[in-house]
């Protein structure tokens, strides 16, 4: 089997609190509390864990909310081989409240500098030694202070191991970071009118700004739609996915699991339309549960066959 590495450069101690009749400037008692390892690449690993696949994560952790970070990755039974620096790995607060409608979260920005970026660098050449390992998935956002174009030293080593990668991230990190031609990116729309600076207001506008990133390097680029499913844009090919109507729970975490999906995909030797098909799934899963970042096997099963994948011809 196929080794998947991912990683989380930007890792967190998720706090949820639930807390009933939530008001600002008063003091508000929590009757349930979670604490867990958290960040994008954690949910990715928690969902190929789920599906069975050969995991490893690594990124930077740093501190007593560090060495919290990797006790909850261990009961979790997820493989992982992390760079440990001085800094403090950072928290982010979400309070729950039903009767408010959404999440009210507090996140801090993780902190590190140039020597811990180099550090990794090193470790992530010498995990990278592993032949078992043929597919790599990082995602989330950079520490401050670290090199900015990290993404990209560590997609050009993997290049050059035939190793493929796949980036989710936003914003100025995933524009450069399509330069060193990344296998697969994930924007959602918004993140694609971000980076080009440009409104999207059709089909073919999304797919014809899949088609510029893919000429600008990257090798395939996966765009989620939200509610309206997801589009596959390749060097020669567009696919459609769509997903049956279902009760939406809780979005949050789904982009990171359609991400495992597709990669827990390409890790068996499935076709992109295929790797495609269990992503879409996995997200649409996670959105049904309360939880984040993370799916049940039998909702799965019973989903997967409702995707539907289309190639669109223009």
């Amino acid at each position: 089997m196929n080794k998947i590495l991912t990683i989380t450069l930007n890792p967190a101690i998720d706090v949820r609190y639930s807390i009933e009749n939530f008001t600002l400037g008063n003091v508000n008692r929590t009757k349930e509390i979670e604490k867990n390892a958290g960040g994008k690449g954690i949910n990715v690993s928690r969902i190929i864990n789920i599906l069975g696949g050969d995991i490893l994560a690594t990124g930077i952790i740093g501190g007593f909310t560090g060495k919290l970070f990797l006790k909850k990755l261990n009961e979790n039974s997820i493989k992982n081989d992390f760079l440990e620096s001085e800094y403090e790995t950072r928290t982010c607060i979400a309070i729950v409240d039903k009767n408010i409608d959404g999440i009210t979260e507090i996140l801090e920005s993780g902190k590190g500098d140039l020597e811990v970026s180099n550090n990794f660098k090193e470790k992530f050449s010498k995990i990278l030694q592993d032949d078992s390992i043929k597919i790599i998935c990082a995602s989330g956002s950079l520490l401050k202070g670290i090199d900015p174009l990290i993404y990209n030293t560590l997609i050009e080593k993997s290049n050059k191991k035939g190793v493929k990668f796949i980036l989710d991230t936003s914003g100025e990190t995933l524009l450069a970071g399509i330069e060193a031609k990344p296998f697969l990116i994930k924007p959602n729309k918004e993140e694609l009118e971000f980076i080009l600076n440009r409104k999207l207001e059709t089909e073919i506008d999304i797919i014809n700004a899949g088609k510029e990133l893919i000429c600008r390097g990257a090798q395939n680029v996966m765009i989620t739609l939200g509610g309206s499913g997801a589009l596959l844009v390749t060097a020669d090919k567009i696919y459609k996915g769509t997903f049956p109507k279902v009760t939406i729970k809780n979005t949050v975490g789904s982009g990171d699991s359609t991400v495992g999906g597709f990669a827990y995909a390409l890790s068996q030797g499935r076709t992109l339309p295929e790797c495609f098909k269990l992503g879409i799934a996995c997200g649409t899963t996670n959105a049904m549960l309360d939880t984040t970042g993370t799916i049940n096997m039998d909702i799965l099963n019973d989903i997967l066959p409702k995707i539907k994948i289309e190639e669109i011809i223009l």
